[in-house]
């Protein structure tokens, strides 16, 4: 994307030695805590905006509430996503396992259909503490454990871990590896308990977070065809470390796609992963379970659009370490969009912190794409990364996976003309199914 100026300005700022020793001055330890709401876009679509902006506030309040009473600091509330900071870096879980408690209260008079929960993601580490605002590396890390979070759970980093598990006050577990940007080696998150069990196995989010599980334990994966056609659907178990699924060569085949190569993708399990990698240059998608952190040149698919994200990543990390805000870097147009890869070549500037897409309701609307949902998909921005998000759509959002990509549980690949769910299945032979 053709934005130089913007990264010439920023460049410059922060290569002056004033500026500079001016930064230096500001630098300490804190401790940043996300929350993000998991629920409130289909309240939205249910019960309207006007309603789902009061209850957003509500929660947003409760949360707040609990940060304060810690002796904490709400930087900002971003949509229904509170950023908070604490001196004492204990005072910040406990807070969050107060905010986890609140939200559980509040949900336990109302019909399912009214309950949202919250993710919560907390790191500890150096700084640029301005006024009342946080920037640099520490509210970037921050932001992705929080992404990595699934609802009702909340993730710490290794930094924070260090510093508060001699303390004996909480209840914390191994939860899985964390790819860190600008990191050689995957870094450790941990699992803060807050009820009075861990209720389920750690959970994995795409390409950020790998779960480390015991493979023994869990057994082996299986896919599973998701089909419309009223036929029952064929499952294929991996219990091999490696399988192939191609047209007609492969462990998995399917003669019947002519579009599907031979083969077309490499599925492998590691240390209870399972991961997805394409042959030569086939098109394979995954469908999002979770936050997607994007990174320049990946292809998103909803609906029927099919989308490239481009990124002056210059400009926004420059950006985030002097703690210019995304509106400031909008001086020659936006520092991210999504670029069609249809024949109509269109454009979508992502200007906002929020950006959504849908059928009807949305930043951008597709009014004439059936197999969009009202409200589909959102991009929200944090620090120097974008994330995706889907909004609960009928038909999924999909990312390619261009490289040897992770794969969570539940989520949907779809390989040439076929939609196959990732589950956990019993051990047993491998089955050789053509269609």
């Amino acid at each position: 994307m053709a934005n130089e100026g913007v990264t010439r300005i920023l460049n410059q700022e922060a290569e002056q030695a004033d500026r500079a020793a001016e930064l230096e001055k500001l630098r300490r330890n804190i401790t940043i805590l996300f929350t993000d709401l998991k629920g409130s876009t289909a309240y939205f679509e249910k019960f309207g905006d006007a309603a789902g902006l009061l209850m957003v506030h509500r929660c947003n309040t409760m949360l707040s509430e609990a940060v304060e009473r810690h002796g904490g600091h709400v930087i900002k509330t971003i949509g229904d996503a509170v950023m908070a900071s604490f001196e004492d870096h204990a005072e910040a879980v406990a807070a969050s396992i107060e905010m986890q408690e609140a939200i559980t209260a509040d949900n336990a008079a109302k019909p399912e259909d009214q309950r949202v929960s919250v993710r919560i993601g907390i790191n500890y580490g150096l700084g640029f503490v301005k006024s009342n605002d946080v920037f640099g590396d520490v509210v970037n890390v921050a932001s992705r454990v929080e992404s990595a979070a699934a609802p009702e759970q909340i993730l710490i980093s290794e930094s924070l871990y260090r510093a508060v598990a001699d303390s004996g006050r909480f209840r914390l577990r191994h939860a899985g590896k964390f790819a860190l940007k600008g990191k050689a080696e995957h870094q450790d998150l941990y699992e803060v308990g807050w009820r009075g069990t861990f209720d389920q196995p750690p959970s994995a989010s795409h390409s950020m977070f790998m779960p480390v599980l015991d493979l023994d334990s869990l057994g082996g994966y299986k896919l599973v065809q998701v089909r419309n056609d009223g036929k029952t659907p064929r499952e294929f178990e991996l219990c091999s470390a490696q399988v192939l699924i191609g047209r007609t060569q492969g462990d998995f085949t399917f003669p019947h796609d002519e579009q599907m190569l031979s083969p077309h993708v490499r599925l492998t399990v590691e240390a209870g992963q399972m991961f997805m990698e394409p042959v030569a240059k086939a098109a394979a998608y995954f469908s999002l379970i979770g936050p997607y952190r994007l990174q320049h040149g990946d292809v998103v698919r909803f609906g029927s659009q099919l989308l490239e994200f481009r990124v002056d990543a210059a400009a926004l990390e420059a950006a985030s370490t002097i703690g210019t805000a995304i509106g400031d870097l909008l001086l020659h147009g936006a520092v991210a969009e999504f670029a069609s890869l249809r024949s109509d070549r269109k454009r979508y500037p992502l200007r906002e912190y929020q950006t959504t897409f849908g059928r009807s309701k949305g930043t951008y609307t597709f009014p004439t794409d059936p197999a969009m949902s009202r409200a589909h998909v959102r991009v929200y921005h944090r620090g120097e990364d974008f994330f995706l998000e889907d909004s609960g759509s009928t038909n999924g959002t999909f990312v390619m996976a261009t490289e040897k990509t992770p794969i969570p549980e539940r989520a949907i690949l779809a390989i040439s003309g076929q939609l196959l769910r990732v589950c956990r299945g019993d051990s047993g032979k491998t089955a050789r199914v053509s269609d």
